[in-house]
């Protein structure tokens, strides 16, 4: 029982911050410490990541056991989603006006799109004090396994280096992963890495709402992707 009290008052979401701006952070000592180079990968480069799949896997099967539970929430509290006819009507315009938009323009209209995004992730922190930190944890999982990216020479300045980081690069792994059937270079699809980037941020916000664990779980997925995704471009960074 001592156990399942302690366990409940892990921070958890601040281990997440903590766990992806350490991996971020020491990419670049991994990739050395593992000697690889362009023409001689080393096993250790995705075994590692492969290992730490499973780990997360399993920890999400032990999650529905685990003491972790939601904080009650007062009537007043409460702020459930509500839709309208407006809305609705609203939404159907704005795809319309997007797919001519995203052919045309697309680099201009995954922009919006993304920008968007983070500011109804911002809005949403707002309206939900209770989902505030689920909601920055979501921005750090996606961002801060890049943050090698700040401190290195060939990207640029700091501002530079954090607008990529945040808008850009999350979603790199799935862009390079849709660019082999498309038959297209990977950095010639900036566009969709921004656009799933983009979603990746409303998948969040629905998965937050629905609870800690489905939270927890999609972190987890989130952390992966963007750590594998890190390791892959630094990679190509010193090919």
């Amino acid at each position: 029982m001592e156990i399942l009290k302690l366990a409940a008052r892990v921070p958890i979401y601040p281990l997440f911050i903590a766990a992806s701006l350490l991996v971020g952070w020491f990419m670049p000592d991994f990739y050395a410490w593992t000697d690889s180079d362009q023409s001689r990968p080393s096993p250790l480069l995705w075994n590692l990541p492969m290992w730490s799949a499973i780990a997360s896997l399993v920890f999400c099967l032990a999650l529905p056991w685990l003491p972790i539970t939601p904080r009650k929430l007062d009537d007043s509290q409460r702020t459930p989603m509500r839709f309208s006819v407006r809305a609705l009507l609203l939404l159907t315009a704005g795809v319309a006006i997007a797919i001519p938009m995203l052919a045309k323009f697309p680099i201009v209209l995954s922009w919006i799109v993304c920008i968007g995004a983070f500011a109804y992730l911002a809005a949403f922190g707002a309206w939900h004090p209770e989902h505030r930190m689920a909601a920055v944890t979501l921005v750090a999982c996606m961002a801060l396994p890049y943050s090698w990216m700040v401190g290195d020479e060939d990207i640029g300045n700091v501002l530079f280096g954090l607008m990529v980081m945040l808008v850009e690069m999350p979603a790199f792994l799935p862009t390079a992963l849709l660019s082999m059937p498309l038959e297209q270079y990977v950095f010639d699809m900036q566009w969709l890495a921004v656009l799933l980037n983009a979603l990746e941020i409303i998948i969040g916000i629905w998965i937050i709402r629905l609870g800690p664990k489905r939270t927890i779980a999609y972190l987890l997925l989130v952390i992966q992707m963007s750590a594998v995704g890190s390791l892959a471009f630094y990679a190509m960074c010193v090919a």
